[in-house]
């Protein structure tokens, strides 16, 4: 278990579990807590014993944003929260849709602000039944930020994201399945060990095939049909020269669960 003050993380046979742990401000991001957290993602990154990311919050909410007490000598500066986000808050984000490995997030409570987007950027999402998301910035005269605009357009469609953005509103754990956001709702008593159990199946899973599936989906977001098929014929090709694939076809002749290490 590594020593961070204001996360925690360790591992659970392959799957790394990082948890804001600030419940007394509900994991409200500090400074300290965004380097933590940015240090956390790069360990697991990092670390080839880890298949799978699970990403979650202490306490009664996952992250309600920005830490709006903490005081910033700069503040008053021209520019200062544009280099904020550029070099604290952006990089969490890219470790996270950058990686190779898959990023589960599991919502306990609130994701608000920052941390809805910190939430969305992983590639799975599990909500407890009265956890939400919430866009806060209106009422306090901000935009959303951490790429929100990118991935409420993608799911909400404009008009759905503007009118959540505009009016503050929360999207419940319900409606963030059905509009595609989150995965599953599970009962709120069981959130880590439904979401950890759903971490440790995707460990016996092709780690090959999550990789670049993952790194294609967020291709196609921006690419048209013909530039998808042509990333996907290039990557095919590292697949079927893989030892996975021989192991995977020999497995499935043979009729037993097939072995994967990723290469």
């Amino acid at each position: 278990m590594s020593d961070y003050a204001t996360v925690s993380y360790h591992t659970d046979e392959q799957v790394a579990i990082i948890t804001l742990n600030r419940p007394q401000a509900r994991n409200a991001l500090t400074a300290q807590m965004r380097a933590e957290l940015h240090a956390a993602i790069r360990e697991a990154n990092n670390d080839s014993n880890v298949r799978v990311v699970l990403l979650t919050g202490a306490g009664k909410g996952f992250c309600a944003g920005a830490d709006l007490v903490e005081a910033y000598p700069d503040s008053d500066k021209d520019g200062f929260i544009t280099h904020q986000l550029r070099t604290e808050y952006h990089p969490i984000i890219q470790a996270i849709t950058e990686s190779p490995k898959p990023f589960m997030s599991a919502i306990n409570g609130a994701a608000a602000g920052i941390g809805a987007a910190i939430a969305m950027a992983c590639d799975l999402m599990v909500m407890a039944e009265d956890a939400f998301l919430y866009s806060a910035f209106g009422a306090i005269s901000l935009i959303p930020d951490g790429g929100t605009h990118w991935f409420l357009s993608r799911n909400l469609g404009n008009k759905k994201a503007f009118e959540m953005i505009a009016f503050s509103q929360r999207l419940s754990a319900e409606q963030c399945v059905h509009y595609g956001i989150a995965n599953r709702v599970v009962d709120a008593q069981h959130l880590q060990e439904d979401a950890l159990g759903w971490a440790r199946s995707l460990t016996d899973l092709a780690p090959l095939t999550l990789q670049y599936s993952k790194q294609l989906l967020r291709e196609a977001n921006t690419a048209t049909l013909a530039q998808t098929m042509e990333r996907e014929a290039q990557i095919q090709n590292i697949h079927y020269r893989s030892a996975d694939f021989k192991e995977g076809a020999q497995a499935f002749l043979e009729k037993r669960a097939a072995k994967f290490q990723g290469r």
